[in-house]
């Protein structure tokens, strides 16, 4: 029988809600120094206002993250899709006469951002779990980069029309269309999402494909009674590797955060270019992005497939990408040139997005039975940059009124997330909490059956 390859439909209904979640996330950085101007906001402010998002994503993830490994992907992620595509309409009501001041519209802003936080807190570790139940393992790097890309490939293109759209009609029309995209993709998601085994598209061969190599119905899947056991959950979080994970992704997220939060400003006030301009000069560090992510998962995939180690695989692209990531340094030279600053920006993103395996690594050496669970406490990891990184650079702005301590922080955390790598995570295997029995010893006493 000639398996189907209904996992490469599921990757690229991954791929678009990856693209609609970053354009929700990142239009008010398109939009940011216009609503700067009409609200007459200071600079601490709109740094303010960038991190409200990642305030509530980030304590979010652990409530989140335990619905995730209780009620599965397919309701959680679907509502969640619908709801901050609802919360991003309703931003652009936030200068309508009924706000009848300035700190009244900021204040709508404020909490419109906080609840698109709590409502896309699901995403990636819903991706995370959706790719370790449809991925064979010589498979969950690429795919993972994939779905990865979407959030660079979708800014590179989306981020100079969002600039046409704010500049011919408002930064209000830019928020209305793009949380009507994502409520009709989010009723489209719980129309159509299954997990394997409720999948009518998929057959035994695919679903045998995906078994032997760690995914759904396999020994990794079945580690554990299949609850959430705080116990266990205690002993994942006091190991080295699970804090170096942390660590890195903080690191990793930190540079993300720069380009989704204070890049366009950056390209309007601290290069001088027009709106427009900024639109066409912001797509070139994001396609280099995008190529990045995609090089990374298909370096470690080609490694782990040539029979080198996955913990070779896994931590050579993330080291050498952060390491480069502290190139971006250097655009503090080149200031007078755009041209040239813009092309720097480029690298360092590329390196950033080349690194960019911490989910991969998680599914690696999280139980399946924790990844919703031990994936929320990362991504509280990796939104911690979303909190303080936006507020750093918007007290820098007000107190130099340049940019330059800005990517010399940049560059220190991505030099803290190498170091981590280097001299805390250890060997990348699953981690077996005391009293759950090895996925390699349970082999040995059961067949999987195949779902």
């Amino acid at each position: 029988m000639k398996p189907t390859r209904t996992r490469l439909s599921v990757l690229f209904m991954l791929f678009i809600v990856t693209a609609i979640n970053y354009m929700d996330r990142a239009n008010l950085a398109v939009a940011g120094s216009h609503i700067q101007g009409e609200f007459f906001l200071s600079a601490t402010q709109l740094g303010l206002l960038f991190s409200m998002f990642t305030w509530f994503y980030a304590l979010s993830q652990i409530p989140v993250g335990y619905l995730l490994d209780r009620i599965g992907s397919r309701w959680l992620y679907g509502s969640a899709i619908v709801l901050w595509s609802l919360f991003t309409l309703l931003m652009g009501l936030a200068s309508h006469h009924f706000f009848t001041t300035a700190t009244a519209s900021f204040l709508m802003l404020l909490v419109c951002r906080a609840l698109i936080g709590v409502a896309e807190a699901p995403s990636f570790p819903s991706n995370t779990k959706i790719i370790a139940t449809w991925f064979p393992d010589h498979e969950r790097a690429r795919a993972t980069a994939t779905y990865s890309s979407a959030q660079y490939i979708g800014l590179a293109l989306l981020t100079p029309v969002l600039s046409f759209i704010v500049s011919q009609w408002g930064w209000e029309m830019s928020f209305y269309l793009s949380g009507l995209v994502g409520i009709v993709f989010g009723i489209y998601w719980l129309i159509v999402y299954r997990d394997p085994q409720h999948s009518s598209k998929v057959n035994d061969a695919e679903l045998d494909i995906i078994r032997k190599g760690g995914g759904h119905g396999s020994v990794n899947q079945q580690t554990g009674n299949g609850k959430v056991n705080w116990l266990s959950v205690k002993y994942i979080l006091r190991q080295r590797t699970t804090w170096g994970l942390f660590i890195a992704q903080f690191a990793a997220s930190s540079t993300l955060y720069f380009f989704l939060t204070w890049f366009i400003v950056y390209l309007e006030k601290g290069l001088h270019l027009s709106i427009d301009k900024a639109g066409i000069g912001a797509m070139f560090p994001y396609l280099m992005a995008m190529a990045g992510v995609l090089c990374g998962g298909t370096l470690s995939d080609f490694l782990l497939k040539r029979g080198r180690s996955r913990t070779f695989a896994r931590k050579l692209p993330v080291m050498l990408g952060m390491l480069l990531t502290c190139s971006i340094a250097l655009v503090n030279f080149f200031q007078d040139s755009p041209i040239i600053a813009i092309a720097i920006l480029s690298i360092a993103f590329f390196a950033n997005a080349f690194s960019n395996l911490g989910w991969v690594v998680c599914s690696d050496v999280i139980p399946r039975h924790l990844i919703g669970t031990i994936g929320g406490f990362l991504n509280i990891f990796g939104n911690l940059s979303g909190i303080v990184s936006p507020i750093i650079i918007g007290v820098i702005l007000q107190r130099t009124h340049n940019f330059q301590y800005a990517m010399w922080y940049i560059a220190a955390v991505a030099l803290m997330g190498f170091l981590a790598y280097l001299l805390l995570v250890g060997k990348i295997e699953v981690m077996t909490p005391p009293g759950e029995q090895p996925a390699e010893n349970k082999k040995k006493f059961e067949t999987p059956s195949n779902a």
